[in-house]
């Protein structure tokens, strides 16, 4: 079995090789260094996605789009995308910051603001001129460039050099077992400083819960469910329905013995009604 990749001395290694292209002075060698840095941003990214993989929903994970990731990681929790600084301490008192703390050292974080900044613009340089390019004079500047580069060398270097990084800590809300009956899977959820209602999704079924937190540490999983009454005659039961089940196609046994589904159907409209949705 191939092991997880060590992203972060990737990330290094494309480091050092476009200082080293830097270094030449050579106006030519300027994008190959613009290259490895992409590739050192891609790495980083790709290593803090790592961390926090069991809260990434699968679909986004393997996108591996670095703008993509970074955001879905802020989505989750803003401070996954903020630098850091960890520090312990024992408290004197129960509940109340420790008097003494120690730091530990800073997870200096690429943001999603320094990949917005840097990795297209730097990206932009490493394809063949277009007609319009040359034709407008808009050609890329070197001296730009080597700048950009330098600047994004300056913001890798101090994430690569964090003591600390990676930090996973927060406070979680677990839902032992899915609620819905075909899954039982556990469905854990990261709750942001702050916030006490949040949305969760069962990454194994696509289940959806409003999660409500309440005071001394209680939380609270509410299914989003819509339930969808049975059209036999007679017949009073309702059937629950998660959002990404209300579409066509979807069908259930009802209790009364009757197979139901949801599909696509056609409806008389009255005379004078707007027309404008009419196929042409």
């Amino acid at each position: 079995m191939i092991g997880l990749p060590n992203y972060r001395h990737s990330a290094r290694e494309s480091l050092s090789r476009a200082k080293a292209e830097l270094a030449t002075l050579d106006v030519y060698r300027l994008r190959y260094a613009a290259l490895e840095l992409r590739d050192a941003m891609e790495a980083v990214t790709y290593d803090r996605a790592l961390a926090f993989k069991d809260e990434i929903p699968p679909e986004e994970y393997r996108t591996w789009q670095p703008r993509k990731l970074m955001a879905v990681l802020v989505d989750i929790d803003p401070s996954i995308g903020m630098t850091s600084t960890i520090a312990v301490g024992i408290e004197s008192e129960y509940g109340k910051p420790a008097e003494n703390m120690e730091t530990l050292g800073t997870d200096q974080v690429l943001t999603l603001k320094d990949i917005k900044t840097h990795y297209d613009a730097i990206g932009s340089h490493l394809h063949m001129p277009s007609l319009e390019q040359l034709e407008t004079g808009k050609i890329a500047d070197p001296a730009k460039l080597r700048s950009r580069c330098e600047a994004v060398v300056a913001t890798l270097e101090a994430v690569l050099s964090s003591p600390v990084h990676n930090v996973t800590l927060g406070d979680f809300a677990l839902l032992a077992e899915c609620m819905n009956e075909a899954c039982r899977r556990p469905v854990r959820k990261r709750i942001p400083h702050g916030k006490t209602e949040i949305e969760a999704e069962c990454f194994e079924c696509k289940a959806t819960y409003t999660v409500v937190a309440h005071p001394g540490g209680v939380v609270e999983f509410k299914p989003k469910v819509t339930l969808v009454g049975c059209p036999s005659e007679g017949c009073s039961e309702r059937f629950p329905l998660w959002p990404h089940e209300l579409k066509s196609g979807t069908h259930w046994r009802c209790r009364c013995g009757s197979h139901n589904g949801i599909g696509l159907a056609a409806h008389k409209i009255e005379e004078g009604a707007a027309d404008e949705d009419e196929p042409g």
